[in-house]
């Protein structure tokens, strides 16, 4: 079969066209593919003013983040944790995935005993892949 250049309909010659619908499907397909499969660092839903460390680096994969606010509450997923909620689900979390980091994120004005609290509760548990989250600080 041959390939018309033309298309000969109701006596009117017509020029071939190109749709973009399929073109704009597939773009789609790509988008939703790439959402899907990205993975994504859980915040823990608050603003935490970091303190601040030269030596701080990049967040990797495999972390649970928690924060701790000024006034010593724990932040996780979104929302206020107790403590025994925090230690569950780090415990759920490293069940699942032995590579897991807990990453600490105290307010820079915070006390120190929650997080101190928090250390003990994880090292009970045999957590022992924590560290303190901070924010780049330039050196001078």
């Amino acid at each position: 079969m041959a390939i018309k250049a033309f298309d000969v309909m109701d006596g009117e010659l017509r020029k071939p066209e190109i749709s973009m619908a399929p073109l704009i499907d597939m773009v789609f397909l790509l988008l939703i593919f790439f959402a899907v499969t990205t993975n994504f660092i859980k915040e823990s839903g608050i603003k935490v003013d970091k303190a601040r460390a030269a030596t701080s680096q990049p967040l990797q994969k495999d972390l649970l983040i928690v924060s701790i606010d000024d006034q010593g509450r724990y932040w996780y997923d979104g929302g206020v944790r107790t403590l025994e909620e925090v230690e569950s689900a780090a415990v759920l979390e490293s069940s699942k995935n032995p590579r897991l980091n807990v990453v600490l994120v105290p307010d820079r004005r915070s006390q120190v005993e929650p997080l101190i609290t928090l250390m003990d509760r994880l090292r009970e548990k045999n957590l022992h892949r924590f560290s303190i989250g901070t924010q780049f600080m330039e050196k001078r």
